[in-house]
């Protein structure tokens, strides 16, 4: 074979023993396992931050083609519709849900999945379709139908002699979606045809059934009923892994949006970027306050059970506690934790960071209670002993609320934990100084910072704006846009000249 040929060489096997250049200058070894595994057709993938490769198999980038293709054809055939028919779309998909006959059938198929995915150990806390989750759906829409998006918007507009340049706001294109098992994100996804965009979108398997009821019953009816195309919104109806990943990686999605948390999503956003493929990545949750000198008692008390209430990201997972003001506030803290507890049925857990051990008594790391664990109910001390390191873990918990405590000399020291161990999420300063807050903003690298309660980082809450998606800073800040990622964000810039004038040269 000549040097020419390997240069244009496919890799249609893997031998045992085969090396494999990566990343620069480092080798892998082929496996015995990667190598049976590896079928011709299939790509072989090594994502930057990950040991192992990864194959994404054929039949998985069919199938993602398939449906990116009939996407991409949904998204230029939106640009034919009118306002009007998107904004009746929403409303279709609201009255089917709000439909009894409708929603029975998504109940008995989502009442499987969650009974599947409990058999597994699997937890189900957000895959439950119960009746709140149906009108927290149809709020969303409706919500959507009454934002004010434009497709196509003025943003400047520059006149010279003769001729003039307008810049104008456009639809992006095709917006890819990896979500995890909460039947509300699949009508959350739609809100990005109101800005003119298409979507493709998969979900955990252990939703599968439920999101295809959803579109089986919901979705794909209501583009019907209002005349648009059903290649707007497409399915990836998969529970291979490989399809998520052939998603990310398939170039003509213009964005990538992952929910969900850990090794999953860092996957996928490894293998976004790798394609050069813009993402938007969820990532590691879990919000940190921190106390103060000028923390009122009350709002204390309030900000940690009111941030207690349930899991999800933007609940309190690791709260750091002035030294100088510890004896004051530490009676404050475990009745709030005492209330948090009481308001959802189940003690609360606490993780205390190993150099803070000495402040709290030895009972409670002998004290156990019953934790509800996904795999059941099992019995835990009440207190544990965690390293100073890992006092930015999240804690995904199901019924049993969790929390880590480390105590600081100042709140100084807070930042600098917050700024090394954390995700780089939700930082909270429980203070009634404005200046003291302004200086914990402008210190802390964090996106969302406050001084009350964590559970206001969401964007429908804070923006009245339907969220497509939340954002840490574990992999850096990003470039012009917050966040939080809605549907009235998913949009380009384009130029617009205008010649008046006859015969205009340079």
């Amino acid at each position: 074979m000549t040097t020419n040929q390997l240069s244009n060489f496919t890799l249609n096997q893997l031998e045992s023993g085969m090396q494999l250049v990566h990343s620069g200058n480092q080798v892998y070894q082929v496996t015995d396992a990667l190598a049976e595994q590896f079928k011709p057709g299939d790509h072989l993938v090594f994502v930057r931050g990950f040991s192992e490769p990864i194959i994404i198999p054929s039949e998985s980038m069919a199938l993602v083609e398939q449906e990116v293709n009939a996407a991409v054809d949904g998204f230029y055939s939106l640009n034919s519709v009118a306002d009007s028919a998107i904004d009746a779309f929403y409303d279709a998909c609201a009255d089917r849900l709000n439909t009894p006959s409708i929603w029975e059938t998504i109940q008995t198929i989502n009442h499987q999945d969650v009974a599947q995915a409990t058999a597994k150990g699997r937890s189900t806390t957000r895959l439950v379709a119960d009746d709140t989750c149906k009108t927290q759906m149809i709020d969303g829409l409706l919500d959507v139908k009454r934002q004010n998006t434009p497709r196509v918007s003025a943003i400047q507009s520059v006149t010279h002699d003769g001729w003039s340049v307008d810049v104008l706001k456009s639809p992006l294109g095709v917006v890819g979606f990896v979500f995890e098992g909460r039947p509300n994100v699949v009508v959350d996804a739609t809100s990005v045809l109101k800005s003119g965009n298409a979507v493709v979108f998969r979900v955990g398997g252990d939703a599968v059934n439920t999101a295809r009821a959803l579109m089986d019953h919901v979705l794909l009816p209501a583009l019907d009923w209002v005349g648009i195309s059903r290649n707007a919104i497409r399915f990836i109806d998969s529970t291979a892994h490989s399809a998520a990943w052939a998603l990310f990686s398939n170039q003509k999605i213009n964005l990538a949006v992952a929910r969900g948390s850990g090794h999953a999503v860092r996957m996928l956003g490894g293998i976004a970027q790798q394609f050069g493929i813009p993402v938007s990545l969820h990532g590691t949750g879990g919000a940190w306050m921190v106390t103060s000198k000028n923390s009122n008692i009350d709002r204390l008390h309030a900000a940690i059970v009111d941030s207690l209430d349930r899991k999800v990201c933007n609940t309190l997972n690791t709260l750091c506690m002035l030294k100088s003001e510890f004896e004051k506030q530490l009676p404050v803290v475990l009745n709030a934790l005492d209330s948090a507890g009481d308001n959802v049925g189940h003690k609360v857990k606490v993780h205390v960071a190993v150099p803070s051990m000495g402040y709290f008594s030895s009972e409670g790391f002998s004290d156990t209670i019953d934790v509800v664990r996904a795999s059941g109910v099992v019995q835990e001390p009440q207190y544990e002993p965690l390293d100073l390191q890992a006092i930015g873990t999240e804690w995904e918990w199901e019924k049993t609320p969790e929390i880590t405590i480390v105590v600081v000399e100042s709140i100084d020291e807070a930042i600098e934990l917050f700024n090394c161990y954390s995700a780089q999420f939700v930082a909270s300063l429980i203070t009634q100084s404005q200046l003291e807050l302004i200086d914990f903003f402008n210190r802390i690298n964090a996106p969302f910072v406050g001084n009350g309660m964590t559970r206001w980082v969401d964007g429908q809450y804070a923006l009245n704006a339907p969220e497509l998606g939340l954002s840490n800073w574990e992999n850096g800040r990003f470039l012009a846009r917050s966040a939080i990622l809605s549907g009235d964000s998913v949009y380009t810039t384009r130029l617009k000249m205008n010649q008046v004038v006859v015969g205009l040269q340079r």
